[in-house]
């Protein structure tokens, strides 16, 4: 292994953990942050909640788009329609996703949401054999096994259990994995590679067009209304606005994490949001917590770490054996 390469590896594995800790610390201000927005006398119409989170994604990737220099970004063009098919079973995953997902925060407590969220790794490592044709290793397998009794453990026991939100919230992983690993799949396409800007621009708003017909349905409106009569345009608006600010930013976050890693790692990641997600929303919201549900969240914890430890180590041989193969290249066309 050479030098070069090793140094290589390890500025990855210190920029992997970095943007990991700024995605989980995002994602538990998120998740509260949602919960506290679609509490009942606030705002708690999360279909149109999400929808404009979206539209203001849209917007802040435009803006990203219109002033970044050439060397800095440059969109990608979709020339095919295969490409633009792919492209959107983005927003469809997504809207299962998220639109769900928010849903079931009105009815299931931020404990009982995280911690059904936690089973997604298996999930999207399924749907990513079949859609990427990747394999897990051993190791990484075990560890996944040992997360979902995590979760079983903490969820099944959880005082806090309520069967709507826990039906909502379970939905919501088959749009998880469609989304995380359509994402990882166009930024690694052959004939079209998005970046993370890329996929907010392509994926934004037809996730909008999904949305606002639902948010209709669900008479949303009356309620956005209701919240402006009741608590007031100025603080209606900055929940709006200050939701399309997290959720802009996180998008580009996880996007780029993916892009780093793998759509099952950033699943697996979750294991680590959810711990961080579950001890905030305890100084936060009224909630229960039993022993065995802090058995489960332990399991849940050292199945991550593990899975962190292997995906990480495998990332770093790949780079390293990418560097020595290039070096003899290099040195032998110097010598011509």
């Amino acid at each position: 292994m050479s030098d070069g390469g090793s140094k290589e590896g390890w500025w990855y594995t210190f920029s992997v953990i970095a943007l990991l800790l700024v995605v989980c610390a995002e994602s538990v201000a998120f998740s509260n942050y949602n919960k506290y927005v679609f509490l009942r006398h606030n705002l708690p119409a999360p279909v149109f909640y999400t929808a404009t989170c979206q539209i203001l994604s849209f917007c802040g990737a435009v803006f990203v788009w219109m002033v970044s220099p050439p060397w800095f970004y440059k969109r990608a063009q979709i020339n095919s329609t295969a490409s633009i098919l792919k492209i959107l079973l983005v927003p469809i995953g997504f809207v299962m996703n998220y639109g769900m997902n928010n849903l079931s925060l009105k009815f299931a407590t931020v404990t009982v949401n995280q911690l059904i969220r936690s089973f997604a790794p298996v999930v999207v490592a399924t749907t990513s054999y079949f859609i990427e044709g990747k394999v897990q290793s051993w190791p990484k397998l075990i560890s996944l096994c040992f997360l979902v009794l995590g979760v079983v453990v903490g969820v099944g026991t959880s005082p806090d259990f309520e069967i709507m939100g826990t039906m909502i919230c379970a939905g919501s992983l088959v749009g998880n994995a469609i989304s995380i690993v359509m994402t990882a799949f166009v930024m690694g396409d052959a004939n079209v590679k998005l970046k993370p800007i890329d996929v907010m621009l392509y994926t934004t708003m037809p996730s909008v067009v999904i949305l606002l017909p639902w948010s209709y349905s669900l008479d949303e409106l009356t309620t956005v209304k209701n919240s402006f009569y009741t608590n007031g345009g100025f603080w209606t608006v900055t929940w709006i606005l200050v939701g399309g600010l997290l959720a802009c930013t996180y998008t580009f976050l996880y996007v780029l994490l993916i892009k780093l890693t793998s759509s099952v790692y950033f699943s697996v990641s979750g294991g680590f949001r959810t711990v961080a997600a579950i001890v905030v929303s305890f100084f936060i919201f009224p909630q229960q917590l039993s022993l065995q549900s802090v058995t489960g969240i332990v399991i849940a914890m050292g199945a991550f770490i593990a899975n962190s430890y292997f995906t990480l180590k495998e990332r770093v041989a790949e780079i390293d054996q990418s560097k020595d193969i290039r070096k003899p290249l290099l040195d032998a066309n110097n010598k011509v």
